[in-house]
């Protein structure tokens, strides 16, 4: 329900991986053009967004009313961790506070998919394949972040 408070416009394959893939533990970001302040998006065009399941942040961004907005748990180049200690043990006392949910479900890190063109673009294969997103959006570019 929060997705059209950053998002404008929600294309309509956006919509069509919503309801495929979100929320869920195999976690999916969208990237979708926006009008939300330079910080959050870096001073780019667009920004990752990702419907979790876990109760923790489905609780806090309904608490609070508004998106969440965050960065992945690891520093750049590090593995992805799954669990508090290792968070605490890549960040150390650098971050003032960390929520322990419980262990990281699935192991890998979102599947990114940039959504402003007009066949979708996979910018990072995560815990849902390329093959899954191409099976539901019919075509699909695959390329590597940088």
């Amino acid at each position: 329900s929060q997705i059209t408070k950053v998002a404008e416009p929600v294309p309509p394959i956006a919509w069509i991986l919503i309801h495929n893939f979100l929320p869920g533990a195999l976690r999916r970001a969208l990237l979708i053009f926006l009008s939300v302040p330079d910080i959050v998006t870096g001073g780019g065009a667009t920004v990752a967004i990702r419907i979790p399941a876990h109760p923790i942040p489905v609780a806090l961004a309904k608490g609070l009313g508004t998106p969440i907005v965050g960065t992945s748990a690891n520093l750049s180049g590090r593995p992805s961790p799954l669990t508090a200690d290792e968070v605490y043990s890549q960040f150390g006392n650098k971050i003032d506070l960390i929520i322990d949910g419980g262990r990281c479900p699935g192991g890998k890190e979102s599947t990114v998919v940039d959504v402003t063109r007009e066949t979708p673009v996979v910018l990072r294969e995560g815990a849902i394949s390329r093959e899954e997103v191409e099976q539901v959006c019919g075509s699909i570019v695959y390329r590597e972040a940088r």
